[in-house]
C-alpha cells in the first residue's frame, strides 16, 4: 500500500471515535494529506490553492467584502512552498499553526456562502470539495468526491463549529506524524525550538494518550459537551 494511502486510513481510524460524520472524517483526510505539501510533488497543489485564493480575494472585493479568506489561502500556499520537507510542517507548533490558519479558512469560507444565501449542506459540501481539490493527490480526489457527495447529503443535520473544524484538521494531521514517527528517520517533533528527531518510543506513547483521550471523549458527556460550544449551523 503507498504511502499516502496508509496516512489516508489511519487518519480516518484516529478521527473516526471522536467525530464519526462524513464532513469531519473528510477534513481528517485533508489534514493528514496536507503535512506533505511541504514537498516538491505536490507543487501542483500549492499552486491550485494560490489561483483559488486569488480568485476568492478578486471576487470578494468585487462584492465590497473583506478579501482575507482569499488572502489566507495564498498564505497557506506560499508557506509550504518555502517550507522544508520534513521541517517545521511535521512537527507539533507546525501542525497547530497551519491546522488553524486552514480551519479559519474553512469557517470563513463556510460562513461566506452561507451570507450569500447558499443552502448550509451545500455549503458543507463545496468547502470539502474545493479542499480536496487543493490539498488531495489525484489517484484520491473521485472516489474523495464521491464518498463526500453521498455522505454529507445523506447525514443528518448537525452542529458545526470552530473547535470541531480544527480538532479533526489537527487529528488529522497528528495521524500523520505518529505514522511518520514509525518510519526510520523518526520526525523532530518540536522543531524548530528542539531539533532532536523522535521515533518509535513516541509514536507509541501519541498512540496511548489517542486511546485514553477516545475514552474519555466517549465516556464523561461533560468532556463532550465542551466541543458542543459555539455552533455555527
Amino acid at each position: 500500500m503507498s504511502s499516502y494511502k496508509k496516512h489516508i486510513l489511519f487518519s480516518l481510524v484516529m478521527v473516526f471515535p471522536l467525530f464519526p460524520d462524513v464532513y469531519y472524517l473528510s477534513l481528517a483526510v485533508i489534514g493528514a494529506s496536507m503535512v506533505d505539501l511541504d514537498n516538491s510533488f505536490r507543487y501542483r497543489n500549492l499552486l491550485i490553492m494560490a489561483i483559488l485564493g486569488g480568485i476568492l480575494a478578486v471576487l470578494l472585493q468585487f462584492f465590497k467584502m473583506t478579501p482575507f479568506p482569499g488572502i489566507l489561502l495564498i498564505s497557506i500556499a506560499f508557506f509550504f512552498f518555502l517550507a522544508q520537507h520534513r521541517g517545521f510542517v511535521h512537527s507539533i507548533p507546525g501542525i497547530c499553526l497551519t491546522t488553524f490558519c486552514l480551519a479559519v479558512f474553512v469557517l470563513s469560507f463556510q460562513s461566506l456562502l452561507i451570507l450569500f444565501k447558499v443552502d448550509s449542506m451545500v455549503a458543507i459540501f463545496l468547502t470539502a470539495i474545493i479542499m480536496g481539490v487543493m490539498i488531495l493527490n489525484r489517484g484520491l480526489l473521485i472516489l474523495y468526491a464521491l464518498l463526500v457527495t453521498v455522505g454529507i447529503f445523506l447525514m443528518p443535520e448537525t452542529s458545526f463549529n470552530f473547535l470541531y473544524i480544527y480538532t479533526a484538521l489537527f487529528v488529522g494531521s497528528l495521524s500523520h506524524l505518529i505514522l511518520d514517527l514509525f518510519t526510520g528517520n523518526g520526525v523532530k517533533l518540536f522543531e524548530p525550538l528542539w531539533k532532536r528527531s523522535y521515533g518509535k518510543l513516541a509514536g507509541s506513547f501519541f498512540l496511548v494518550i489517542w486511546a485514553v483521550f477516545v475514552l474519555l471523549f466517549n465516556f464523561y458527556p461533560e468532556l463532550n459537551s465542551l466541543f458542543s460550544i459555539g455552533s455555527y449551523f
